[in-house]
C-alpha cells in the first residue's frame, strides 16, 4: 500500500500542479508505473470540471463563459504540461525541415508562430465542441470524466508501444522501467475504461475514433520523428481531449438528437 501510495504521488507531481512527492525517490520502477495512475488523474479533473460546471450554472453565468473557463481549467490544473509538447510538436512538423532538424526544434525552449496557430486552432475547436453540448444539454459527470480520461490512456498506449525517437528526455525516462506486470494492469485498466464507454454510456464511435487517433499518431511520429518523444505524449492528450468532445458533440448532434 505505501509503494502505491508513493506512485500516486509520483503520479501527481508530475501531471500536475500538485507538489506532493517532494520526499520520495524517482525510481525506475515506480515512474514506469505512474503511467498507470495516468487516466484516474484524468477522472479526477473531470470531476473538477464538473463541478465547476454545475457551480457556474448555478450563478447563472453565461454558457460562453462556461465553455471558456472549463477549457482552461485542466491546462491550470495539469500547469500545461500537455499544450507545451501539442505546441512544441506543431512547431517541429511545420518547420519542414529533415528529421534530426526537427527533433532539435522539440529541444529549442522558444515558440514559433506554428505554435500559436495551432494552439488557437485546438482550443478554438475545444471551446465550439463544449459549448454547443451545454447549449443542448447538461453535461453529465460521466461525460467530463470519460473525455479527461480516455485520452491519457491513449497517451499510454503511445508510450508503451511506441519506439523512442531519442534515448534522452522524459518518454525515454518513463518507458525505461516498464514491465511485464505494468503492461498487463494497464491492459485490464483499458479494458475497463473501455467496456464503461461503450456498454455503459453506448459511445461506442467516439472509442472507436479515439482508437483510431492513437493508431495514425503512432504511425505519424515514426514517419515524421522517427518515434516519439515526451512532447507526443502530451501532444495525444490534447489532440485527444479535443477529438472526444467533437465527437460527442457529433454523435449527440446526429445519432442522439
Amino acid at each position: 500500500m505505501r509503494e502505491l501510495v508513493n506512485v500516486i504521488r509520483i503520479s501527481l507531481q508530475f501531471f500536475t500542479i500538485l507538489p506532493v512527492a517532494k520526499t520520495v525517490e524517482w525510481t525506475e520502477r515506480r515512474v514506469a508505473s505512474s503511467i498507470l495512475v495516468f487516466p484516474f488523474i484524468g477522472l479526477v479533473i473531470g470531476l473538477c470540471e464538473y463541478g465547476l460546471c454545475r457551480a457556474m450554472s448555478e450563478l447563472s453565468i453565461s454558457v460562453a463563459v462556461q465553455s471558456m473557463l472549463l477549457v482552461l481549467l485542466p491546462i491550470a490544473l495539469t500547469g500545461g504540461l500537455h499544450l507545451d509538447g501539442w505546441m512544441d510538436v506543431s512547431d517541429a512538423y511545420f518547420s519542414r525541415r529533415p528529421k534530426e532538424k526537427r527533433l532539435e526544434i522539440l529541444s529549442d525552449p522558444n515558440i514559433g508562430a506554428f505554435a500559436v496557430l495551432s494552439l488557437l486552432f485546438l482550443l478554438s475547436l475545444r471551446w465550439m465542441a463544449i459549448h454547443e453540448l451545454l447549449l443542448i444539454k447538461e453535461v453529465p459527470i460521466s461525460m467530463w470524466m470519460v473525455v479527461s480520461s480516455l485520452p491519457r490512456l491513449s497517451a499510454g498506449w503511445v508510450l508503451r508501444v511506441s519506439p523512442l525517437a531519442k534515448d534522452t528526455g522524459l518518454a525515454a525516462y518513463f518507458k525505461q522501467g516498464f514491465t511485464k506486470r505494468i503492461s498487463v494492469i494497464y491492459i485490464v485498466i483499458t479494458v475497463l475504461f473501455t467496456v464503461y464507454a461503450c456498454v455503459v454510456h453506448l459511445w461506442l464511435s467516439v472509442v472507436i475514433t479515439l482508437i483510431l487517433w492513437t493508431i495514425t499518431f503512432i504511425s505519424w511520429c515514426r514517419k515524421q520523428f522517427g518515434g516519439i518523444t515526451g512532447d507526443m505524449i502530451g501532444t495525444t492528450v490534447e489532440g485527444g481531449v479535443t477529438l472526444t468532445w467533437i465527437s460527442l458533440w457529433l454523435l449527440h448532434l446526429f445519432v442522439t438528437a
